[in-house]
C-alpha cells in the first residue's frame, strides 16, 4: 500500500513503526546513573542521614565531604537527595527536606543567594538587594521543610576577593544557625583550606575526606558489582590482577573515573558484539588518563 508521509488529517496511519535497535536501549541503560555500595561512600550516606535525622539544635551540627575531583562525592549527594525525597504517594510530596545546590564559580554573595534561589525555582530580580534575597531564602526553605542543605563546589569560594569570601561563608553558618538546620559543604582538597581560614567554621564543619581506590580486593569487588549493573552478555574476569591494575591505573583509583571508564567500556563491548570488559576492550576505549588532562589544561 502506497502511504502519502506528508498528507494532512484523515490520512491512513503508517503500516509500520521504526523500531529502536535493542543495542541503542542497552547503550542508553548503560549511560544512565546508577549507585553500587562501596564502603567509603556508604560512610558518607550514613553520616548524611545521621544529620537529616538530627533533632534541631541551636548550633547544628554540619560537615565538610572533600576529595579528588571525580571522585564520587556529587554521585553520593545525589543518591542521598533521591533516597530522602517524598514519593508521589507520600503526603509530604512537593517538600524540599533535602536541596543540593552548586556554590557560584566564584566568591560571591549576590550569586550565593541567587544559586540557592534558582535551584528551589523561585522567581527573583538578580538586582534585588542580598537583604531581601536573604529574608526570600530563609522563608522558602522554612516552608518547603529543608532539614538539610548541601552546598557543592565550595572550593569555589577561593577565587574571587576575600571579603567576599567571608561573607559568603559567614552566610552559610547564619543560614544553618537561623533554620537550625546541618548544612553539608563539599569540594575538593582546597574546601578544607577555604573553612580552616574561619576557626568557628573549622570547629562547626567536621571534615571527613574521600580516599582514593587502593589497588585490592575490594576494588576488584567494586568493579565487579558495577558492571554486573551493565548486563553485558559475557562474565569479565576480575579476578584477574593484571585487569583490575589496568583499570585502576587508567582511572587513577577515582571512583568517578572508574565507572566513567568502565561505562565507556562496555559501550564498546556492545558495538564491537564482544560482550566482555578485558584488555582488548580496555584497548579500544578513547581515555585519556585524568592527570594527563588536567596537564593538557593548563
Amino acid at each position: 500500500m502506497d502511504v502519502d508521509l506528508f498528507a494532512g488529517e484523515g490520512a491512513p496511519m503508517l503500516p509500520f513503526e521504526f523500531p529502536v535497535a535493542e543495542n541503542d536501549i542497552r547503550i542508553r541503560r548503560i549511560r544512565s546513573p546508577r549507585y553500587v555500595d562501596y564502603e567509603a561512600g556508604n560512610a558518607i550516606l550514613n553520616r548524611l542521614a545521621w544529620l537529616f535525622n538530627h533533632p534541631k539544635a541551636v548550633r547544628p551540627p554540619c560537615s565538610l565531604i572533600y576529595g579528588d575531583t571525580n571522585n564520587g562525592k556529587t554521585a553520593l549527594a545525589y543518591k542521598f537527595v533521591r533516597d530522602f525525597s517524598p514519593r508521589e504517594d507520600s503526603p509530604e510530596y512537593g517538600k524540599r527536606p533535602v536541596v543540593y545546590v552548586h556554590a557560584p564559580p566564584f566568591a560571591d554573595l549576590n550569586g550565593f543567594y541567587d544559586a540557592i534561589l534558582r535551584t528551589l525555582k523561585a522567581p527573583y530580580r538578580s538586582t534585588a538587594r542580598a537583604q531581601a534575597k536573604w529574608d526570600q531564602i530563609l522563608q522558602l526553605l522554612a516552608a518547603i521543610g529543608t532539614r538539610v542543605l548541601i552546598l557543592d563546589e565550595v572550593n569555589n569560594l577561593l577565587i574571587g576577593k576575600v571579603d567576599q569570601r567571608s561573607m559568603v561563608l559567614n552566610s552559610l553558618k547564619s543560614l544553618s544557625n537561623e533554620l537550625r538546620i546541618p548544612v553539608v559543604a563539599m569540594g575538593t582538597q582546597d574546601a578544607v583550606r577555604v573553612f580552616q581560614t574561619d576557626q568557628q567554621l573549622g570547629n562547626r564543619f567536621e571534615p571527613i575526606g574521600i580516599p582514593r581506590w587502593a589497588l585490592s580486593k575490594d576494588y576488584a569487588v567494586f568493579i565487579a558489582r558495577y558492571v554486573q549493573r551493565l548486563e553485558l552478555k559475557q562474565e569479565s574476569n576480575f579476578r584477574s590482577k593484571e585487569l583490575v591494575g589496568r583499570i585502576h591505573g587508567m582511572s587513577e583509583g577515582l571512583t568517578g573515573e572508574t565507572c566513567k571508564l568502565l561505562a565507556l567500556a562496555a559501550e564498546m563491548a556492545v558495538h564491537t558484539g564482544r560482550e566482555i570488559i578485558d584488555m582488548g576492550t580496555l584497548d579500544q576505549v578513547p581515555w585519556v588518563m585524568p592527570s594527563e588532562r588536567r596537564r593538557a589544561a593548563r
